[in-house]
C-alpha cells in the first residue's frame, strides 16, 4: 500500500518538475547588442527644378456655376425632412409631443414650437442649442 509520504514526494517531484519546464520554456533570448555603425553622408549636388506646369484649360472658356442664393435655415409649416423628424422626436422627449411621427412640420408642431420657444419656426441655432440633431443614443453615451 502507498504512504502518505511516499504521495507527497511524488507530488512535489511532479511540481518541481513541471515549474523547472515552463521556467526553461519560458526564458527569451536575450537580444544581443550590436555596435551602432557609423555610415558616410552622402552629398547630393545634383538639384533638380520642378518643371513649370501648364494651364490644360483658357480662363476665358471656363464656365463658373451658379452659386444659389444662400437661404437662412428655417424650419416652418410646410417644411419637409430628417430635421423635422428629429425636432418632433426632441418634441416627444421633453414637451409631451402626442402622435405620430410625419417628418412633416404640420399644424400640431408649430403649435408646440410656438409654445415653447414662442416663435413660428425654429432655426440652425436653435436646433444646435438643444441638440435636437442629436440621436438620443449619442446622448446617452456623452
Amino acid at each position: 500500500m502507498i504512504r502518505t509520504n511516499d504521495l507527497i514526494i511524488a507530488g512535489v517531484g511532479i511540481g518541481v518538475s513541471i515549474l523547472a519546464v515552463y521556467l526553461i520554456k519560458g526564458q527569451k533570448k536575450k537580444p544581443e547588442k550590436e555596435a551602432p555603425v557609423l555610415q558616410k553622408r552622402q552629398n547630393i549636388e545634383e538639384i533638380i527644378e520642378p518643371e513649370p506646369i501648364t494651364k490644360v484649360t483658357s480662363e476665358a472658356n471656363y464656365i463658373k456655376p451658379k452659386q444659389e442664393a444662400k437661404k437662412p435655415w428655417l424650419l416652418t409649416k410646410g417644411s419637409k425632412g430628417k430635421e423635422v423628424e428629429r425636432l418632433q422626436i426632441w418634441l416627444l422627449r421633453h414637451h409631451g409631443w402626442k402622435g405620430t411621427i410625419t417628418k412633416v412640420f404640420d399644424q400640431q408642431t408649430e403649435e408646440l414650437v410656438k409654445k415653447i420657444f414662442k416663435t413660428d419656426g425654429i432655426d440652425r441655432v436653435t436646433y444646435d442649442k438643444h441638440q435636437m440633431g442629436t440621436p438620443i443614443h449619442e446622448l446617452i453615451k456623452a
